[in-house]
């Protein structure tokens, strides 16, 4: 870890009320004593003037000290809290610049800082990125659950298990000209399962809390001119979609992304799934249909003033446990729907029953990313990790505790290993480099 201060501006670039400068490092006071002339104290806002190394006024604002190791990078930092002129940020930045080993911060380096001070492991590093990128309230709420140290705590209770574990096996060993307890091995094998509970149920939750961060996937698919675009125009309020009289004006796949209660939520309006000899139209199909197979929710439309609407619907291959039928054009042909059936006969040009159908929808949506409340497992990374975890528990089950004792306590190690590279205590170097590169200057 580098010894330099560093500082960074918040709203460097931006016209603002008030701007943030923050200091963090051994240069903290030396920097307070320079630009300021008087005293701080620890944790307390002081109004204040700030001036150069030359005793030229700069601004007056609210300036902040934390001592180390009680802050947030564990390291003295400085705040300014001035207006936020462009020419003041740059002039103190200036002055900043004068003092010997004190430099601008690279992107995330008060974060990086903060993880090396153990301030935060890597999961609340993880979850502070997707904190900042957080466009929902859900989004919001799960990406707090690995910022605030919830998801860390779970995974030191898996720790302390393996730990548990590890020391029955190493008495095992020290003691291997003994018969082992029978109700000792009992117990072994007891809480080697439920470990292997938790984090099957774990892994079970991770593609739900996916979707959270991702959005959950919803396509709208029917035959050609049935509504489609006309209806994810009446979801959105807006005219994203192009919507016409001539048949088969999606050709490819339109998307758009929207807050519904606080859930990211993509929408694809794709091209109607018909047979073409048009070469376009054709690649359209074939990738609604390829979308179709990994969506959450489907929306399966077809024209209600059509004789064989009946017949079209069936013609829609339905993928999906979740799929919301619409028969569509009921200003023109009022269709009665067997009751109970998620099905709505509805009009885009009138609105008719689009509030049920909306309301219909919502309650899909919500049943899909219900399912991943409060997880533990947010990444890829973290997914691919706890498999290989769980195969390591299947190593441990398969092997003879009094023959093979020490082939156990090295699979145990390696399960304690992998944890570690999950929150960051082992070998996650170049994990956390590209992770950093992604924060942007000031965290």
């Amino acid at each position: 870890m580098k010894k330099d201060t560093i500082f960074a501006s918040v709203t460097k670039n931006q016209k603002t009320a008030i701007s943030i400068i923050r200091i963090s490092g051994p240069k903290s006071k030396t920097i307070a004593k320079k630009l300021l002339r008087k005293k701080l104290d620890t944790n307390v806002a002081h109004l204040r003037k700030i001036y150069s190394i030359n005793n030229e006024y700069i601004d007056q604002g609210i300036v902040v000290f934390f001592s180390k190791p009680h802050s947030s990078t564990g390291e003295d930092v400085l705040e300014f809290h001035v207006h936020g002129s462009y020419a003041v940020i740059t002039k103190i930045e200036d002055e900043l610049c004068k003092i010997k080993s004190v430099r601008e911060a690279e992107p995330g380096e008060f974060t990086k800082r903060s993880f090396y001070n153990n301030k935060l492991d890597l999961l609340q590093v993880e979850g502070l990125e997707d904190l900042l990128d957080a466009s929902t309230d859900l989004q919001r709420r799960q990406a707090n659950l690995s910022f605030m140290g919830s998801v860390s705590s779970k995974f030191e209770l898996w720790k302390q298990d393996l730990i548990e574990l590890a020391s029955f096996i190493e008495t095992a060993i020290d003691f291997s000209d003994e018969v082992l307890p029978e109700e000792s091995i009992k117990t072994l094998n007891f809480k080697l399962q439920k470990l292997k509970s938790k984090i099957k149920d774990a892994n079970d939750l991770a593609e739900y809390s996916k979707k959270v961060k991702e959005g959950v996937k919803v396509i709208i698919t029917g035959p050609p001119n049935a509504g489609k675009s006309s209806l994810i125009n009446c979801i959105l309020d807006e005219n994203l979609s192009i919507v016409t009289d001539v048949p088969g004006t999606t050709r490819d796949i339109i998307s758009s992304t929207v807050d519904i209660d606080g859930i990211l939520v993509n929408f694809y309006d794709t091209a109607g799934l018909h047979e073409t000899e048009n070469n376009i139209e054709a690649e359209g199909v074939r990738r609604a249909r390829e979308l179709l197979k990994i969506s959450d929710i489907q929306i399966r439309v077809v024209d209600g003033s059509e004789a064989l609407w009946r017949e079209n619907l069936t013609k829609i291959p339905k993928l999906n446990d979740l799929t919301i039928d619409l028969i569509n054009k009921s200003d023109l042909v009022e269709i009665k729907i067997k009751e109970g059936a998620n099905c709505y006969n509805v009009s885009t040009k009138t609105n008719h029953n689009i509030k049920d159908f909306k309301k219909a929808l919502k309650k899909n949506i919500k049943q899909v990313v219900n399912k991943g409340f409060e997880p533990i497992i947010f990444r890829d990374r973290h997914l691919r990790i706890t498999k290989m975890l769980l195969e390591c528990l299947n190593r441990i089950e398969l092997k003879d505790i009094y023959s093979s004792p020490e082939l156990i306590a090295e699979d145990i190690r390696h399960a304690l290993s992998l944890i570690g590279k999950i929150t960051g205590t082992v070998n996650v170097e170049d994990i956390l480099e590209n992770l950093f590169k992604r924060f942007c200057i000031g965290k």
